[in-house]
């Protein structure tokens, strides 16, 4: 578990946004300043958008000494957020704004590349590792993959965007991939779209609904999410409902296959589809706080959130830290006080 000087230098004062797992014993966070712990933060007169707040990549290497296991780059103006793990040249983990910032570090590398966002039809909103491939997604159907650094290439030419289309927020906010020849991309209102390798299909969707998240199981088959945590299930132009007993009020931040099943994520709780039907996840009470944020690699589950992280490896759960528990230890340890940054002077008038 996190020690809590160890908390107090990475975490104190910020929310996980992201986490990624780059292998078994390498694990990243995103975090970003949470401006409701500055002091008289209510002062302000108004909220500060998430350009003026400081994001952090956290990396929590396990193989290192303890006092070195833990550690944080400092990234500024970039909006929301994702990050995942390019293998293409040198293994990195590579983040990504929807205003075009990109942030590499890996491999003895650690830096700021060319923005995207001029490349792109719209922001992009998710990443995610294909085989050995980094892919983008984004708004107006947006779609690539990272060549290498500075290199990306882009569908813009291979997907249709009518003028009709960009007037009903086209797709698309997640992807995934059974190899590059079998990759589907998912947003917008029912907007879902697949690649077999030279052209792209739109998908005859059973639903209109806005879409959130996609998975592509080991199973065969393809898991789409949206509004409210409605998820259907299928492949190619035949879907169907999956099954759900409870009335799910946010709609999914990730959906990943792990082991036999699919495991479904917001910051209200972790499920499972089980037999086409979603249920509570099974899972130990320190695990479902942390709820949020999931990633998948190496044989290992990533879970995290703004309440605590936490891992599952070979079928035994580990908890990295509590948020509120870290809280009260820093406190009782003299590791509070200083801490947090008194920010809010600079975004009065």
């Amino acid at each position: 578990m996190m020690a809590p000087e160890d908390f107090s230098k990475e975490l104190l004062g910020y929310n996980i946004v992201d986490c990624v797992v780059r292998s078994r014993d390498k694990f990243y966070f995103l975090a970003r300043e949470d401006y409701t712990q500055w002091t008289d933060w209510e002062d302000v007169g108004r909220y500060p958008d998430d350009t003026a707040l400081i994001l952090r990549v956290i990396s929590d290497f396990s193989f290192k000494p303890k006092d070195s296991q833990w550690g944080h780059a400092t990234l500024t103006g970039f909006d929301i957020s994702d990050a995942a793990v390019s293998l293409n040249q040198k293994e990195q983990l590579v983040v990504s704004s929807i205003s075009g910032q990109v942030y590499a570090v890996g491999s003895g590398e650690a830096g700021m590349e060319d923005n995207i966002l001029s490349q792109t039809r719209g922001g992009v909103f998710r990443l995610k590792t294909i085989s050995d491939t980094l892919y983008a997604a984004g708004g107006m159907r947006t779609f690539g993959f990272r060549e290498q650094k500075n290199r990306w290439h882009w569908h813009n030419k291979n997907i249709p965007l009518t003028e009709v289309d960009k007037s009903g927020r086209p797709g698309f906010r997640d992807l995934d991939g059974f190899s590059k020849d079998d990759i589907y991309a998912v947003g917008g209102y029912g907007d879902v779209w697949s690649f077999n390798g030279n052209a792209w299909r739109r998908v005859d969707f059973p639903s209109n609904l806005f879409l959130e998240t996609v998975c592509c199981g080991a199973d065969g088959r393809v898991y789409i999410s949206g509004y409210e945590g409605h998820t259907f299930v299928g492949r190619g132009d035949t879907w169907k409902k999956v099954k759900s007993k409870e009335l799910i009020s946010l709609a999914f931040k990730d959906m990943v296959w792990y082991e036999d099943r699919v495991w479904c994520t917001n910051d209200y709780g972790v499920w499972w589809i089980v037999g086409d039907q979603l249920v509570k996840a099974n899972i130990p009470a320190f695990s479902q706080i942390s709820a949020g944020h999931l990633s998948t690699r190496d044989g290992v589950l990533l879970l995290a959130g703004f309440y605590g992280a936490a891992y599952l490896e070979n079928g035994q759960w580990h908890q990295i830290f509590s948020y509120g528990e870290m809280v009260d230890r820093c406190k009782a340890e003299g590791l509070y006080d200083g801490v947090l940054q008194a920010r809010w002077h600079e975004f009065k008038d």
